[in-house]
Formats: C-alpha cells, structure tokens, sequence
C-alpha cells in the first residue's frame, strides 16, 4: 500500500506563486514561470501519478523505431524516457504552447544527452503532419485548454492507424479536503473548479475520444492523496486563497484556516482529487 504523499516544504514556497493554471505562462513573472516548473516537479513524484505514468507507457508500448509524440510535454521529463524506449530508429516531439516550458526542457535533455526534441505548440493546432506518429499522451492538458475535443481531434489525426493514445486528466469536481465545515469546503471546491476550463476533463474522456473516432478504449483512475505539512502549503493553500478572493464569509474562510491549520500540526490533514486515464486507439483503415 502507497502512503499518501506529503507535500514537501522545500517546494511551497515557490509553488505559492503559481495560481493553479497553465494557461499561460509565459506571461507571468519570472517567479511565476519558476512556480509552474517547480509545481510540476513535484507532482511528477506523487505515487498517484507516477502509477498513472506506468500505466500509460504500458498502454503505448513503445518499441524502437516507433515514433512518439508528448501532447503538453512540460518540463519534457517523459519524452526523455519515451526517446530511450523507441531508441534506435525512433524519435520523440514534445510539444507545449509555452516557450519557457520549451526551454526548460531542452536544458534539461542536453543536460542528460537525450535525443528528445521539442517544439512550441498548441493542443489545438499541433505541429504534426497527418498520420505522422506511432504513439500520442497527453497528460493533465485538455483541463486548461478552451476547446479539448478540438484537441482529441488533433491527435487523432496526428496518428497513424493502428496507433494508441493515452489522454491522462484531474477531475476537480471531485477535490476533497478535511477538516471544514461541508458548506465552507463545498464552496471552495466549486470556487477552484470555476477557475478551470475544463474541471471535468477526467470524467469526459470516454465521450473524448469516442467523438474523435477513437475505438478500443481502457479506463483506469487514481486518487492523487495529499497530506499537506502547512495549512498554506499548495495546492491547498491556493485553494484556500481562491475561495476568499470568490467572495465566500471572510469570518468562515479564516475559521477555515485556523482549522486546517490545527489538522496539519496533528498530521491529519487531507486533500485528495481523482485523475483518470483513457487509452485508445486510431482505428486501422479498412482492407
């Protein structure tokens, strides 16, 4: 059994920048950029997603020769692992509308001599020829983007027949916290998921990748189970902003606070989300 991960001090502070969205980073501060990397950084590391990465390089199976594309590639960590799996022969494009996401991860693939590339670019309008790659995921995307079957179009289309994509995304309909008051943490929940363009991207991935023409498809979920060290530590501390700045009691969002505070020095603190997977595949073109 996987304890619940903590949150780790080192991060918070950093992370506190960042407002929860990724939008669009490259306008933010240079400690808000530095936020969206450190946020990032340390979610790679939460059991729940890294079980949820295991699962989608199963599903894709990578082999050598195969070309891979990551769809939203962040920081560019899994692209690396897919150029090492379809090595030699194959390649593997990460693609990330932000520039200095962009950058992030081509310093860091020199940094370990990785063949992996990376190239600005939208989910929307990925800079892929048709039918040009063997494998496609896309992880935690289609929540921030305005139009996500547009996007499940895209990799569709992007991907030869017979291929498989894996489309990983949080249902933030589904965050919990406690200790609180069901009214006061009811109205945070909904306060946070309105900041999202798409809070229900997880649970709408089967009707994603249907419209899309996708066919054998695999579900799977994960509870992502945080137990914050600080009643201010992220991603709870944001959620607790959130809800002020929504307009919930001052008097009932600060009661909130001292009691979230008072769980953490017990150890009793607890935030969860559900993150859901889907692999599926472009159907092979008919004989």
């Amino acid at each position: 059994m996987h304890r619940p991960a903590r949150a780790r001090p080192v991060s918070a502070g950093p992370a506190r920048e960042h407002a929860g969205s990724f939008r669009d980073v490259d306008a933010g501060s240079q400690a808000q950029r530095a936020a969206a990397v450190a946020a990032l950084d340390v979610q790679a590391q939460l059991p729940a997603v890294r079980r949820l990465k295991a699962w989608a390089v199963e599903q894709l199976d990578p082999r050598p020769g195969a070309r891979a594309l990551d769809v939203g590639c962040g920081t560019g960590e899994d692209v690396q692992g897919l150029a090492l799996l379809v090595a030699p022969g194959g390649r593997a494009l990460g693609v990330d509308p932000s520039r200095a996401m962009v950058e992030v991860a081509r310093r860091r693939a020199a940094t370990t001599g990785s063949a992996a590339r990376f190239a600005v670019g939208a989910a929307e309008r990925l800079p892929v020829g048709d039918a040009e790659v063997d494998l496609v995921r896309v992880e935690r995307v289609l929540q921030h983007v305005p139009g996500p079957a547009a996007a499940v179009a895209e990799v569709h289309r992007v991907l030869r027949p017979g291929g498989r994509a894996v489309l990983v995304d949080t249902d933030w309909r589904t965050l919990a916290v406690w200790p609180g008051e069901p009214a006061v943490v009811a109205a945070a929940r909904e306060a946070w998921a309105a900041r999202v363009p798409q809070p229900a991207a997880g649970a709408r991935l089967l009707d994603l990748v249907a419209e899309a023409g996708f066919t054998d498809p695999r579900l799977t979920a994960e509870v992502l189970l945080l137990r914050p060290a600080g009643a201010g530590d992220p991603p709870l501390g944001l959620v607790v902003a959130v809800a002020a700045a929504a307009g919930l009691d001052p008097g009932a969002v600060e009661a909130w606070r001292r009691e979230l505070a008072r769980a953490a020095s017990r150890g009793t603190l607890v935030v969860s989300v559900t993150v859901l997977a889907v692999s599926a595949v472009r159907p092979p073109l008919p004989r």
